[in-house]
């Protein structure tokens, strides 16, 4: 259970993802990157999630010395390719920041449910509530081929090599299983079902969402440069 000292709503939460995402890729200054990193940290602490904050702060550290003090000797070597995948890994961390804190504190039926009442077309909420319910399903068949690979001590080489038909399979299996409990579900029935998350927009996730618009407005404005 989280003992998170806040619990913000999935819509505060997904105005912060956007802002972030704008921002990150607005920005041009270490400043600018170290205030979001600092905020999205404080906001995923806040929450529960302060060892998700520790590691996202640790990564970022060893991504800028990565890249500013090891590419310039790697420049004149193959690896020096590397540099414009982690300049642009740079900008999407701070996206994932954001969106492991979303993943963190909504299940997802209470992000289904903040999507329905930000009205989203149910043509893109069903297929988002199937593909998020997906995941955590393959992940754990993977885990179980994993295992049975490791009771039969297949060698490493050869386990790399049998895992893939078995995940494909098993994929292909998940889809499917899925796509029918959902239908079964009723989930697309065009009646509204019925709101069992009772999501309500606190203060705190409303200046959350005024905070991260005001946030969007100085970068776009001043041009993340400060």
């Amino acid at each position: 259970m989280n003992r998170g000292l806040v619990h913000f709503d999935p819509r505060a939460l997904i105005a912060v993802l956007v802002a972030a995402s704008f921002v990150a890729f607005m920005e041009k200054s270490l400043a600018c990157e170290v205030s979001l990193l600092i905020v999205l940290a404080l906001l995923q602490s806040v929450s529960g999630h302060w060892k998700m904050a520790l590691g996202f702060v640790a990564g970022f550290g060893l991504l800028w010395l990565i890249l500013n003090y090891a590419m310039p000797y790697l420049a004149v070597t193959p690896l020096g390719a590397l540099t414009l995948s982690l300049t642009l890994a740079r900008k999407i961390f701070f996206c994932a920041m954001a969106a492991a804190l979303l993943v963190g504190e909504c299940s997802v039926h209470r992000m289904s449910a903040a999507l329905a009442k930000m009205k989203m077309p149910r043509q893109i909420l069903i297929p988002f509530s199937v593909t998020m319910r997906y995941f955590p399903a393959l992940k754990d068949d993977i885990g179980h081929i994993r295992d049975a690979m490791s009771m039969r001590q297949m060698p490493i080489a050869a386990r790399m090599e049998a895992v893939v038909v078995p995940v494909i399979v098993a994929a292909t299996n998940t889809a499917d299983e899925l796509s029918r409990a959902s239908v079964l579900r009723g989930i697309e029935n065009p009646v509204a079902p019925s709101d069992t998350e009772r999501l309500s927009m606190g203060p705190l996730d409303w200046m959350l969402v005024a905070l991260s618009a005001i946030a969007v407005a100085a970068v776009f404005f001043v041009g993340g440069s400060y």
